[in-house]
């Protein structure tokens, strides 16, 4: 009997021998606190990856970044926000629901400073997410760099997520999300036209660990 041979009669029937794991271990995700959102990313976010929330300006992105950092607080998750354009008002967002003492708030003096901040931040650990939000000038990064703040969060379990006009982690994303707006108009007394309220839409347009292309309809009314 040749030695290959003896190895599989050792071993058993083909299909007997598995490599790996038996069962892949569950992803441990973070909720928006958004239900419909939660339920298209089958649970919350990934933690220890990237996630992508893309925009143009006043589409709602960094409305709907506050939402889900408030309801990360109001969990007990720590978390911080990196913001570039200087734009986050502590007033504002403790009325959205951040819980203020569980936010830090890092005002870098521009691009190159933020992934240094997001480097620190992360490495430090203790934050269950991280809001980069590299405002509508859209930060541009190196591969290099993206790998770096990939590597960072998932060592540190840490929710990275990044706030820019476009989607630009590539392959270092595991969650990448597009934000459109649109509002509803009505026709009020005289013909004058009302607005109703704001739809946002959210397409999932990648996904490494769920399904693709879920899109929902986030429906805000006017007071």
């Amino acid at each position: 009997m040749s030695a290959a041979a003896a190895l599989l009669d050792q071993l058993g029937r083909p299909g007997d021998v598995r490599l790996g794991p038996a069962q892949p271990e569950p992803v441990r995700r973070l909720a928006t606190g958004l239900s419909a959102l939660d339920r298209t990313l089958g649970g919350g976010r990934p933690r220890g990856r990237v996630v992508e929330l893309a925009g143009r300006r006043s589409t709602g992105r960094t409305g709907l970044a506050c939402a889900v950092a408030a309801h990360a607080t109001q969990v007990g998750e720590t978390i911080a926000w990196i913001d570039v354009d200087d734009v986050l008002e502590p007033e504002a967002v403790a009325a959205a629901g951040v819980v203020l003492a569980r936010l830090l708030w890092v005002r870098p003096r521009g691009g190159p400073d933020a992934l240094r901040a997001a480097d620190i931040v992360l490495g430090a650990g203790g934050f269950g997410l991280v809001v980069l939000d590299v405002g509508d000038g859209g930060e541009r990064c190196s591969t290099a760099t993206w790998s770096r703040l990939a590597r960072a969060a998932e060592r540190s379990g840490t929710v990275l997520l990044l706030t820019a006009p476009r989607r630009q982690a590539g392959t270092f994303a595991a969650v990448g999300l597009e934000v459109t707006s649109q509002a509803r108009w009505s026709t009020g007394p005289e013909r004058l036209a009302v607005l109703d309220g704001i739809d946002t839409r959210i397409v999932v347009a990648r996904n490494r660990i769920g399904r693709l292309e879920q899109s929902l309809v986030l429906r805000q009314a006017c007071a």
